[in-house]
């Protein structure tokens, strides 16, 4: 009896093990697609974040724009916190 109740529970033949597989591949794209990219805003934020102390002690009068926080930041690399340092790479890596 028992026998029966675990081979009635596992698919059988090629077809339903195709049918299982699809089904699973479907369900994962699915999720892969449904999750919506970082955006450049959000990257921009963490940015902020992570780095806006380092702005205000290191690049205090530097006007944002046309790469100067990026200039100033580079001239203070050796300054700029570990926090702001990883979320650069991570910026840097997208």
């Amino acid at each position: 009896m028992m026998e029966t109740a675990l081979i009635t529970l596992v698919p059988s033949g090629a077809a339903s093990m195709n049918r299982l597989f699809a089904s699973a591949c479907a369900a994962s794209l699915f999720l892969i697609l449904a999750a919506p990219p970082a955006s450049a805003q959000d990257r921009a934020a963490a940015l902020r974040d992570a780095c806006g102390k380092d702005i205000a002690t290191h690049c205090p009068d530097v006007q944002p724009g046309g790469g100067r926080i990026a200039a100033c930041f580079k001239q203070n690399a050796a300054k700029l916190s570990e926090a702001c340092r990883t979320a650069l790479k991570s910026s840097a890596a997208d």
